[in-house]
C-alpha cells in the first residue's frame, strides 16, 4: 500500500491530528534539527509569497485557472504553522485560534467594522 494511501482524510480531521500528521513527517526525516522558529516563521513568510504570485498582476476578482497550486501553497502555509505550533510546543493550537478570535471580535465591534463601514477605518 502506498504512504498516501494510509493517510486519514476526511473533512472531519481535527488540528490535533493535521498537527501529529506533520510532526510524523518531520521526524521521519529527522528536520527537528532545522525546524526552529526562526526558519519555521521565515518559511511561512517565503510559502505566503508564493501564494500572493498566482495573483501577481492579475485584477482582485481573478481566481487562477490552476487552482491546485493556490491549494498547494496554502497547505505548506499550514503545515509551516502546524509545525510551528509543535515546535513551541503548543499545547492546543485551537484554543490560541479562539483566543485570537475573541481578541478580534473586541478589536473589530461588527457595528464599526461590517460592510462599507470596513473601508472607512
Amino acid at each position: 500500500m502506498a504512504e498516501e494511501d494510509s493517510l486519514k482524510r476526511t473533512d472531519e480531521t481535527t488540528i490535533a491530528e493535521l498537527r501529529e500528521l506533520v510532526s510524523e513527517f518531520v521526524h521521519e526525516r529527522n528536520w527537528e534539527q532545522y525546524h526552529t522558529p526562526k526558519s519555521l516563521s521565515e518559511a511561512i513568510s517565503i510559502e505566503s509569497a508564493e501564494l500572493l504570485e498566482n495573483f501577481l498582476f492579475q485584477p482582485d476578482s481573478h481566481l487562477p485557472a490552476d487552482i491546485e497550486k493556490v491549494t498547494d501553497e496554502m497547505a505548506d502555509i499550514f503545515v509551516y504553522l502546524m509545525s510551528l505550533a509543535n515546535t513551541l510546543q503548543l499545547k492546543s493550537f485551537s484554543e490560541e485560534v479562539y483566543r485570537k478570535m475573541i481578541k478580534n471580535r473586541q478589536k473589530y465591534p461588527i457595528e464599526k467594522f461590517s460592510g462599507n463601514n470596513y473601508s472607512k477605518q
